[in-house]
């Protein structure tokens, strides 16, 4: 039977969405499931988020506990990360079949090795560790149609009512934010049962 799939909300800037990924990653292979990873600026969603200026303590401290309590390590950015390149560029890795590569490679940059995914430099290098060329990257980010992408992505966010990252979409219901990975397995289990049998009527 082909795996149930769950549409996945999420944004390179997104602490959590980081999380996210790491529990899901100790799941792999235990759930029937195919994750559609569907990145949305957190700036464009978020009233609270200002692209550049510093994380505050509150914050930090709430990533700390979720942190804490999913046993998923990562360093808290110093500032609030601009994503507008980065969920571009995952468009362009889709394009190019080198999407999970380009995935991992810009989380891991942010949340592991504290480099500021919003500077195009910096971007195009984690691009070219991956395989994909900076310069053909480049002159896409310039043409705005990778923009209109995220874009419409956007509106299919604000369809479904989706408000926080990361958010899975089980169906009808939003699963907002993240929890330890058991939790998680069996959230995700009860609904895939229900998604299966719903398709058996």
């Amino acid at each position: 039977m082909a795996n149930v799939k769950i549409p996945l909300y999420y944004d390179y800037a997104s602490s959590l969405s980081y999380v996210a990924k790491r529990v899901m990653q100790q799941l792999d292979g235990q759930l029937e499931i195919d994750l559609l990873w569907k990145g949305v600026q957190i700036a464009r969603r978020h009233k609270g988020w200002k692209n550049g200026e510093m994380i505050g303590d509150e914050v930090k401290g709430k990533i700390v506990r979720i942190s804490r309590d999913t046993g998923v390590p990562l360093r808290i950015p110093a500032k609030w990360l601009d994503s507008s390149y980065a969920l571009q560029g995952a468009e362009f890795a889709k394009d190019h079949n080198l999407f999970p590569e380009y995935h991992e490679a810009v989380f891991a940059a942010a949340f592991e090795k504290s480099k500021d995914i919003g500077e195009l430099t910096t971007l195009l290098g984690i691009a070219e560790q991956v395989g994909l060329s900076g310069t053909a990257l480049e002159s896409a980010l310039q043409s705005g149609n990778l923009n209109k992408r995220v874009d419409d992505t956007e509106q299919q966010a604000a369809t479904f009512g989706v408000v926080g990252y990361p958010t899975f979409m089980l169906g009808e219901f939003s699963l907002i934010g993240i929890q330890p990975a058991e939790t998680m397995r069996l959230l995700i289990q009860r609904y895939v049962k229900k998604a299966r049998e719903h398709v058996g009527h």
